[in-house]
Order: C-alpha cells, then structure tokens, then sequence
C-alpha cells in the first residue's frame, strides 16, 4: 500500500515528503548493506584472505556508488532540513530525524570498523617492509662471508691476430 504524497511548497519549491521517505529508506537499506560488507571485510583482513577481500571491496564500491546518487538526491533536502521538518507532520517529523540519526550511528560504526582494519593492513604492510628489509642485510652478510666468486675463464689470452 502506497501512502499519499504530502507535497508542501518550501522556499526553494515543493518539499515532496514521500520522495525524502523513500530516499532515506533507499539510504537506510544501502547503509545496511555496506555495514554487512565492512563486517565481511574485517573478516577477511584478519584471515589474510586477499582474494575474498578485494571480492567484497568491489562490491563495496558498488554500494558506495549507489550511496553517492542517493546524497545527491537528497541534497535539495538536507539543504533546508529545517524548513523540511518545520513542514512535516509530527509523526513525519519523528521518523525523518530517527532515520537520519540511525544513518549517521551506521556510518561512525562502519567508519570505525574500516579504520581498525585500515591498521591491521598498515601494521602487516610495515612488518612485512622490516622482514623485506631484514632478507636483504642477511643476503649482503651471507655474500661478504661466502665463498669467493670465481672467474669463469681466463681473463687474458695469448692469441696471434
């Protein structure tokens, strides 16, 4: 069942109030989606599975994508938010601030999931530069203390032209 849209004109025009419920709704589920794919990923960062990892960080950007459209589309709204909930019915009014509110909590916890795992990678990344590191000073001490390289063949020759 389809609820009748409330259109109240604004300062800048009509505020459409079931676009907004139907953008933030749109938000909500691709927040949704991406805080499950922060959740895959963390998994795989610590599992040091790169194959899954880079599997859903594609997928992710999908859904950022989709993100990305759906703030531009929500911009002429955000823009005058106040006019938007002065406009709005009093159970309107409550819903628009609980989604907006439950969008931005999804964002600081995806946020703070994908910084833990940003260090993870950055710690392996530098643990993994100092073992690189350490390879090439065992390699120049294995080489100073090993054998002498041996010419292979005479340098000069007694040859007539």
């Amino acid at each position: 069942m389809t609820t009748p849209r409330q259109t109240i004109e604004g300062k800048a025009g009509p505020i459409d109030y079931g676009r907004l419920r139907e953008l933030l709704a749109e938000q909500e589920s691709l927040f949704l989606r991406l805080e499950a794919l922060s959740k895959q990923q963390s998994r795989f960062v610590q599992d040091e599975q790169t194959d899954d990892l880079l599997r859903v960080l594609g997928e992710r950007q999908g859904v950022i994508e989709s993100l990305e459209r759906a703030a531009r589309e929500l911009e002429p709204y955000r823009t005058r938010w106040e006019a938007v909930l002065a406009g709005a019915r009093p159970e309107q009014r409550e819903r628009f601030s609980r989604q907006v509110e439950q969008l931005a909590e999804l964002a600081v916890s995806i946020a703070a999931r994908d910084d833990a795992d940003r260090r993870v990678i950055e710690d392996r990344r530098d643990k993994l530069a100092g073992d690189l590191a350490g390879m090439g000073r065992v390699r120049g001490a294995v080489a100073a203390y090993g054998p002498a390289k041996s010419q292979s063949g005479p340098k000069f020759q007694d040859m007539e032209v």
